[in-house]
């Protein structure tokens, strides 16, 4: 037998060499399996949670404007219905609820402060498909506000000509009294809108113009006035480019002559006329005060018979009778209501719905010991500030004090940092968080315009109503939120 070895010998395959034919195959198997059961637990997991938030909305430029602002927060999920006792705010505020398939609104009830952090927590929120529930929290900052005063200037420079008097812009949390928008040698007074200011100013015999200054630059534009005469109640709806006033001709004035006629001017008008408002009738009206209805075009005036009526300059300007009246008092803050007054009571008109409401006020802790004087509501609720002037030992004049009260307390919220200084007058900002306070120094004088006459020296301060706290003033007078 031969035994000789083959000229080609095959060698037998070792074990390790068949295996790698069937591995790829377990390997690929194994990776599915782990990828399905990590989709599975993925799946499981997304099942189990509850709603997450996707997006949040809010108009933060309103909110501090308008009274109700909302906030919208967008889930991943179909919400279930939200109770208003799931949601907190911090500063606390009362809100409301509802909900339209993923989108909640949470609406603020009133109006929300300047340069405040909020944060808004939604607890136990449930989608319609599923048993988890979750919490949703979104945080925003609120706006600053800007502060615009009129400071009066009676110096003479070294050509002996009169300085300028200015209207300077600041913010709350600004310091110093800010830049100045608008210079002229005499200014009587001026109104703010969105993107412009207008300015009444007052030439050497006392006669009044009417200026619109871009604050984008560009030259003023001169509003034609029917001839020479005086203007009051500078007014603005800053949102809309509207100004209303009230013209009166002068003492031999040539041509038809003008008692307080209330006249508007639209800056988005091509022909750039101003408008009169007519009365009943379409006859020329004397009004003793105007107003526009925040964030509208509408116009109250009132008559010199103290008929109130609202009327739409834009549209058709038919008058809406809001009956007699002896004064209007401004609008409530973050509202449509106007307050009015008459000699035995004061009330309010929504002007949205027309109905009138009877202020049954609280008493002030100064009623018995000091003289009472204006009065500004700051709430629907009946709260309010009252200036009052109180007799004192040290000086000869009474001393000012302010005083705001509500249905559960009553306190002096302002006193001039001078005993001897007194309060001109003082206002509410649009979002009723503060009070801008006028004083008047001791040694003061009189500047002699024959409209809006003020004094040498004076300044604003702001008085949060809030926190009792008054850590910031501006020179000057007038401020924006009293026009």
């Amino acid at each position: 037998m031969n035994r000789e070895p083959s000229a080609y010998p095959v060698a037998p395959a070792p074990e390790a060499a068949a295996r790698p034919a069937r591995w790829p195959g377990r390997r690929f198997l194994v990776a599915i399996a782990v990828l399905v059961l990590l989709v599975a637990g993925l799946a499981a997991a997304n099942f189990s949670q509850g709603p997450r938030l996707a997006s949040a909305e809010i108009n933060l430029g309103a909110s501090v404007l308008r009274g109700n602002p909302r906030l919208l927060l967008t889930a991943n999920q179909a919400l279930a219905e939200v109770a208003a006792s799931q949601v907190t705010v911090s500063p606390a505020i009362e809100v409301s609820t509802t909900v339209t398939d993923r989108e909640l609104t949470v609406r603020f009830v009133g109006i929300l402060r300047y340069n405040t952090r909020y944060t808004v927590t939604v607890t136990d929120v449930a989608s319609t498909t599923r048993d988890a529930t979750s919490t949703l929290e979104h945080e925003f900052t609120t706006p600053d506000s800007d502060i615009y005063a009129l400071q009066r200037d009676s110096r003479v420079d070294d050509a002996g000509a009169k300085r300028p008097d200015t209207v300077r812009r600041t913010t709350l949390q600004g310091r110093g009294d800010g830049d100045i928008v608008f210079g002229a040698p005499r200014i009587q007074q001026y109104a703010v809108l969105e993107n412009h200011l207008a300015a009444v100013t007052l030439a050497d015999d006392d006669t009044a113009g009417l200026e619109v200054v871009s604050f984008a630059g560009g030259a003023n534009v001169q509003v034609p006035v029917p001839g020479a005469g005086a203007i009051e109640n500078l007014v603005s709806s800053p949102s809309k480019y509207l100004i209303a006033y009230a013209f009166t001709s002068a003492p031999g004035a040539e041509g038809r002559r003008y008692d307080r006629t209330p006249f508007v001017y639209d800056l988005t008008e091509h022909s750039g006329l101003p408008a009169e408002v007519t009365g009943v009738g379409g006859l020329p009206m004397t009004v003793m005060d105007l107003a526009f209805v925040p964030d509208s075009a509408t116009l109250v005036v009132q008559n010199d018979g103290q008929s109130l009526f609202l009327v739409d300059p834009r549209g058709d300007a038919e008058l809406t009778p809001l009956g007699e009246h002896a004064a209007m008092r401004g609008f409530v803050p973050g509202t449509r209501a106007l307050v009015v007054a008459d000699p035995d009571q004061l009330s309010t008109i929504d002007l949205v719905d027309g109905a009138g409401t009877t202020l049954d006020l609280a008493p002030s802790l100064l009623d018995g010991s000091a003289d009472p004087g204006k009065l500004v509501l700051l709430s629907e609720q009946g709260r309010y500030a009252r200036l009052f002037l109180q007799g004192t030992v040290d000086i000869d004049q009474p001393a000012s004090l302010i005083a705001v009260t509500d249905a559960d307390d009553s306190g002096v919220a302002f006193t001039p940092a001078s005993e001897s200084s007194r309060v001109r007058d003082f206002c509410v900002s649009p979002n009723g968080q503060y009070l801008a306070v006028e004083t008047i120094p001791a040694a003061a004088l009189g500047d002699g315009y024959p409209t809006l006459p003020a004094f040498s020296g004076m300044t604003t301060t702001l008085i949060d109503l809030d926190r009792g706290t008054s850590n910031r003033s501006v020179s000057g007078f007038l401020p924006h939120w009293c026009g």
